[in-house]
């Protein structure tokens, strides 16, 4: 199991798949990326509505993302928590939770409440799709104006956003 990097859910993954955003993922989180197989699984069923989510592949190929498995120890809390969650967001967790130094370096990717409520519990950092975008801004990958349209193009599929513009909370950074 890797020690650090960013563990994506399935739907915020998909929300930069489908904005045609995955080079802010290939950009940010090169060789720091992992999904699980539960994570695969899910973006597969999206395949036929959505074959954009093909992409997925890519950036498996690529090695910009990594496929994980979860270990004994990992299956015992994912058993847990999708009593509470989905698949990909209670794998995704589950992933992520370690003791010791390793945990600090282990970041959950979701948009998901109740998921980022479970992260809290477990003492698990995480950050979702604004939080991307914000640091993707912050760290000059991407202009306000980018950043802006990603966003809109992600709303317009179906994402709820907090915020409609990442120009709105350019004074935080």
């Amino acid at each position: 199991m890797p020690e650090e990097g960013w563990y994506f859910d399935t739907v915020s993954l998909c929300n930069f798949l489908l904005a045609d955003a995955q080079s802010v993922l290939e950009y940010r989180y090169r060789r720091q990326a992992y999904i699980t197989g539960e994570v695969y699984d899910e973006i597969c069923a999206g395949f036929v509505k959505f074959p954009v989510l093909k992409k997925i592949e890519t950036l498996l190929k690529r090695k910009i993302f990594s496929l994980v498995s979860l270990s004994a120890d990992d299956r015992r809390l994912y058993t847990n928590l999708i009593a509470c969650l989905g698949r990909g967001e209670a794998s995704c967790i589950a992933a992520a939770n370690q003791t010791g130094a390793a945990k600090s370096r282990k970041i959950v990717v979701t948009d998901d409440r109740a998921a980022r409520k479970q992260c809290q519990q477990l003492h698990i950092s995480f950050t979702g799709t604004i939080g991307i975008l914000k640091a993707s801004v912050s760290e000059d990958l991407l202009s306000v104006g980018q950043a802006d349209i990603y966003l809109d193009r992600m709303i317009r599929l179906g994402f709820y956003s907090p915020v409609r513009s990442i120009s709105e909370i350019t004074e935080l950074f």
